[in-house]
């Protein structure tokens, strides 16, 4: 019998893989019956592998799951003593910072030239894609920021701890070494303040039901945090006698120099990405003081490939201290949680930025009483359906009429019904591997958060404009 057909509905949108063999932990999966039929083995064999790891104590698959490496994507594993360096992978602290734009409305930005405008502006001062190119009106990075970033994150830049999940995490000095990893210092000033490439955007939308106007931005760590995951990935292999190829399934314990070591460089790669989106907003701000003549304020920073040791709240009341590890998941801590008390968000929860696809949008969440029931964690986004590669064989075929939805998807935002078509890009031609084909329905993954209390839907918004990092 494999492990998916182990797999027992508990509830309205919640299954359980009890543990088996090596596990030493359920799998709670919250999945409505539509997401569950989408799953297969390999997926329950990763989660059941995942379950097995020294000091596992829970595993969770948000709506949004899919096959990951080590742990699944959409997976939230809370250890003990362990660190699973998977938990993290190699984009540390990717993540997304909301900023709002004051003053516009739909009605703004209903013309297809001023959203071009405003994406040519915003190239013209966050460097998009691979490599280490700076644009023409980015701001210099001195190497004296960098070092007070790996440190002190978002705190560098003075910006205030209410506006970040965390805006600044310990890193102690005695452990980080930035000369340990050269080819990760190597990426670390020229890279910083810049959006990379895959999956990460900058992009404009517009409030559904009230009309207002956003900006989201998705991006992690860059080359740093990636330089960083590869190297302890390597060493924690060659620890653990694994072979090269297996060294994604590595591990560390906690109290190990090893581990001591990894833990200071992951939080420094940590704050690193934290501050990298924070310094993005500046360019934002620039951009759409000049095209848009309104300003942005940032609402929310938070991160969703992260690994942390916090309070867990659980559903009886009591609370433990434990790693959690949210691969491709977002902490939504509800209201009372612990590790609220004295921030702006203690009485309503902090709010959780879930991006989609840049064709069907993104959310805005508020954590509720049932997060406790998920290891305070929701998904990072819709899910895929299909990887990068095959995307590219599959869809190639219908690669004008995704181009035209894109150009021609009519929406209607807010009290006042404005209609506004399109979403400009900056590429010539819609990215197959990012289009919206390869991801899950947003609002269904949504849906199973809100069936189960664990969260409710504030902001649904769709894009109107988007760079994306092409490679």
């Amino acid at each position: 019998m494999g492990f998916r057909d182990r797999v027992e509905k508990v509830g309205p949108a919640h299954y359980v893989l009890a543990p088996v063999g090596d596990m030493r932990c359920p799998v709670d999966a919250w999945l409505d019956e539509g997401l569950f039929a989408q799953t297969d083995e390999s997926l329950w064999r990763q989660a059941a592998l995942a379950a097995a790891y020294p000091g596992a104590q829970g595993l969770h698959l948000m709506p949004d799951t899919h096959l990951g490496y080590g742990i699944p994507v959409g997976g939230v594993l809370v250890t003990d003593q362990t660190i699973v360096q998977a938990g993290s992978g190699y984009d540390i602290s990717c993540g997304v910072v909301y900023m709002k734009a004051r003053g516009l409305a739909a009605a703004d930005v209903v013309d297809w030239e001023r959203r071009r405008q405003w994406v040519d502006a915003v190239e013209a001062r966050v460097a998009t894609g691979i490599g280490n190119h700076r644009p023409r009106l980015a701001p210099q990075i001195s190497h004296r920021l960098v070092e007070d970033v790996l440190f002190n994150g978002a705190k560098a830049l003075g910006v205030s701890a209410d506006l970040c999940e965390r805006h600044a995490i310990e890193v102690d000095p005695q452990l980080f070494d930035r000369k340990r990893v050269p080819k990760a210092a190597a990426k670390a000033q020229p890279q910083l303040g810049s959006v990379g490439g895959g999956n990460h955007f900058i992009e404009m939308q517009v409030d559904r039901d009230d009309g207002s106007v956003w900006v989201m931005v998705h991006c992690g760590s860059r080359g740093f945090g990636w330089q960083t995951a590869n190297h302890f990935f390597y060493a924690g292999a060659e620890k653990l006698g694994l072979p090269k190829g297996r060294r994604e399934e590595s591990w560390l314990d906690a109290g190990s120099r090893l581990g001591q070591m990894y833990w200071a460089h992951h939080n420094a790669a940590a704050n690193y990405a934290v501050a990298n989106r924070h310094l993005i907003v500046h360019g934002v701000r620039e951009a759409t003081q000049q095209v848009l003549k309104a300003d942005v304020e940032v609402f929310y920073e938070i991160s969703h490939n992260l690994v942390q040791r916090e309070t867990l709240w659980l559903p009886d009341g009591r609370t433990q201290t434990g790693f959690v590890h949210r691969k491709g998941a977002t902490r939504a801590f509800p209201a009372g949680h612990p590790d609220l008390r004295g921030t702006r968000w203690a009485d309503t929860g902090h709010p959780v930025l879930i991006p989609g696809s840049m064709l069907d949008g993104a959310a805005i969440l508020y954590p509720q009483d049932g997060a406790r029931r998920s290891a305070c964690s929701v998904n990072h986004g819709s899910g895929r359906v299909m990887g990068r590669g095959q995307a590219q064989r599959d869809l190639r075929h219908i690669h004008d009429e995704i181009d035209h939805e894109m150009r021609h998807v009519r929406r209607v935002f807010g009290p006042e019904q404005v209609v506004i078509e399109g979403v400009v890009g900056n590429t010539e031609r819609t990215p197959l591997d990012e289009c919206g084909h390869v991801y899950k329905d947003l609002d269904q993954v949504l849906g199973v958060l809100e069936t189960e209390g664990i969260a409710t839907v504030a902001h649904r918004l769709y894009p109107v404009a988007n760079l994306k990092g092409v490679n």
